[in-house]
């Protein structure tokens, strides 16, 4: 584990996890990727009483979350992401549309469930603040803690945008409005889920709003002929140079069609027939 700041700690790893020492608990911001990562994290952490804080209920924040169970601790997210990590298949069953197959079965897209309960439930130490940061995920959550801001997948830096190509949200207007509100926050250090601590996010916050936008822009110029999500999804990854194989064309279909949820709110395209969209400008 790495010290940044007043009992303040990261574990780095896929997935960077946040620790927070007081005298009587640690909290634990995520869980990581893997429970191999898990059992390292605790085996560093000890015997003191735990409390996990997920910051959003996907797969690779919350693997560990079973192991952390199993040892004792309590684990909390917002209200909107309990019902995922109590019941992950829910995701899955979300990405689909109905009993998924077998590829979102595998451990990226399905954790093993754990009994999370929402931040209102209990109290939780005064020093830990939860700052709502929804879009790329119903109930995504930043904890802010003597003034490191702990950011989950709430913007992703330009090295992580190169790497998978899209950053995925389910809500493209919210997602960015809680850029503008990262960008507001008081805080000396930034801890993204995926990418390095920073006391300045300005640079990686820019190159996120870019990335979604030229993806809206794409998604809006396509649709200058009908299509159907399936088609606007393979003519929309072949412009934007995108390899999906049977697991993220899934992810890739639930991200275009956040795009094209954001489009319709904004009167920029319509619906013409069932599943069917094209600009309302044409």
């Amino acid at each position: 584990m790495e010290l940044l700041k007043d009992n303040v700690w990261i574990k780095r790893g896929n997935t960077n996890v946040g620790i927070f020492k007081t005298n009587k608990v640690t909290y634990v911001i995520d869980t990581g990727s893997s429970v191999k990562f898990a059992k390292e994290l605790l085996s560093e952490i000890g015997d003191k009483q735990k409390v996990v804080l997920n910051t959003h209920s996907h797969a690779d924040h919350i693997q560990g979350n079973v192991l952390f169970e199993k040892n004792g601790a309590k684990i909390y997210a917002n209200e909107l992401e309990v019902p995922f990590i109590r019941n992950p298949a829910l995701e899955s069953l979300c990405l689909y549309g109905a009993n998924p197959p077998k590829v979102l079965h595998l451990s990226f897209y399905l954790a093993k469930p754990s009994d999370a309960m929402p931040f209102e439930s209990e109290a939780i130490s005064s020093e830990c603040e939860i700052v709502s940061l929804p879009g790329h995920s119903p109930g995504m959550t930043g904890i802010k803690i003597n003034r490191v801001i702990f950011c989950g997948d709430a913007y992703f830096g330009k090295n992580i945008l190169e790497k998978y190509s899209y950053p995925y949200l389910v809500n493209v207007k919210k997602f960015l409005a809680s850029l503008e509100i990262l960008q507001d926050l008081d805080v000396d250090l930034y801890v993204p889920s995926h990418g390095n601590p920073t006391p300045d996010p300005h640079s990686d916050i820019e190159e996120t709003k870019i990335a979604v936008q030229k993806f809206v822009n794409v998604v809006f110029k396509t649709l200058k002929e009908p299509l159907y999500v399936e088609i606007l999804c393979e003519k929309v990854s072949k412009k934007m140079s995108i390899t999906l194989n049977n697991g993220t064309f899934y992810l890739f279909r639930s991200f275009i069609s956040s795009i094209l949820s954001y489009l319709e709110e904004s009167k920029e395209i319509v619906e013409i027939k069932p599943g069917m969209w094209t600009s309302s400008k044409i």
